[in-house]
């Protein structure tokens, strides 16, 4: 049976690499510098790169030596900072909108008739218009920020 690599190795990784290029603004991260930031070690870090730099890959770059060493890794693409969870998700998007709608129809300071109104929003979003929904805040590319 395969190991689950994704979640013990691969997405630490990706953060990592997210988390590295957003506090810095490095263009190119050092496979060291991903060991020092996930505690991994240097073979498991480089797999992981391997892994994440299928297609399409999570970094716009990775740059390696004529000994097929990883030399570093660029930033991350629009589909890592999703994954990450540094950009939300379409899905997490309608996630938040269904509940501030349901939030707003608890609040007892507003209209009666109001409340009913965002009630029926929150179930009409959470429901049969879900794909509408994630489809129409998927065509930002998941750059909506709060």
């Amino acid at each position: 049976m395969t190991d689950d690599t994704w979640s013990n190795r691969d997405l630490p990784v990706l953060r990592a690499v997210v988390d590295i290029y957003d506090r810095t603004g490095q263009t190119m991260i050092r496979p060291s510098r991903i060991e020092q930031e996930t505690g991994l070690d240097s073979d498991t870090v480089r797999r992981a790169i391997r892994a994440l730099d299928t297609d399409p890959s999570y970094f716009d770059e990775v740059t390696g030596s004529f000994g097929g060493q990883i030399v570093g890794v660029g930033r991350p693409t629009s589909a890592a900072l999703r994954v990450a969870g540094a950009w939300p998700s379409p899905e997490g998007l309608l996630e938040r909108l269904v509940q501030a709608l349901e939030a707003a129809a608890d609040d007892q300071d507003r209209d009666p008739d109001e409340q009913g109104k965002l009630r029926n929003a929150a179930t009409w979003l959470g429901s049969f218009a879900s794909q509408v929904a994630i489809s129409a805040l998927g065509g930002a590319g998941g750059n909506f920020m709060s």
